[in-house]
């Protein structure tokens, strides 16, 4: 018998609460985080300038999830 790993990958995003929200998850569902990005690591860009208040949030972040 094979046996296939499904993967789902849901992008969801939020009004400045990312890392609460992830953090929620994590404690539901466990695990740890397989990436973590923030703002204030994105190569500097004149287009795209980052508030100073924004730079500590969460850009991307990815949590497996298993069953």
């Amino acid at each position: 018998m094979t046996y296939v790993m499904t993967t789902l990958n849901t992008y969801l995003t939020f009004n400045g609460n990312c890392e609460e929200a992830f953090l929620f998850y994590k404690s539901v569902f466990g695990g740890e985080y397989a990436h973590i990005a923030r703002f204030s690591e994105m190569p500097d860009n004149p287009d795209c300038l980052i508030a100073e208040e924004d730079k500590n949030k969460i850009m991307h972040v990815s949590l497996p999830i298993s069953t």
